[in-house]
């Protein structure tokens, strides 16, 4: 798919990763994941919007898609088909559910929650552009660390 590179370009491309995305599993195409995408078909949104934050810009384009935000996490923002309802803190409270607890072991349980705290936290960073990426700096015998049961 050739896009132009124009605003209403920009949002029919955010609109037709929308709606791949709600169609494969009825998620919302993260906002984090719009400008690599673009970047994969040679476009450059900050060249077309100027100073414009890309999350402001999609906010404006109401008939492509719908904006919905996480509750507690800021960043975490996704675009869906403009006719359909995405509800994040259901999200948050089916993955809370989800924490293995098989072992009875309290050392177990925590090494399993700090395991479970950390990819969420992983998961996180990788919703965020390439620029706020490059200045994320944890060194891996941290992260090791915490991983350890």
């Amino acid at each position: 798919m050739t896009i132009e590179p124009t605003p209403d370009a920009i949002l029919s491309f955010a609109s037709e990763r929308a709606k791949e995305a709600w169609a494969k599993n009825e998620q919302p195409y993260l906002l984090a994941r719009l400008s690599p995408d673009l970047a994969k078909e040679g476009i450059s949104y900050k060249g077309v919007l100027g100073e414009q934050r890309l999350a402001d810009f999609v906010r404006s384009g109401h008939a492509y898609v719908k904006v919905v935000s996480h509750p507690s996490q800021k960043s975490k923002i996704g675009l869906i088909p403009p006719d359909k309802d995405f509800d994040f803190a259901g999200e948050s409270a089916a993955v809370k559910h989800k924490i293995p607890v098989a072992d009875t072991s309290i050392d177990r349980k925590k090494g399993l929650r700090r395991r479970y705290i950390v990819s969420n936290f992983l998961q996180l960073l990788s919703e965020l552009d390439d620029a706020e990426v490059a200045q994320v700096q944890i060194p891996t015998n941290i992260l090791t660390k915490l991983m350890r049961e």
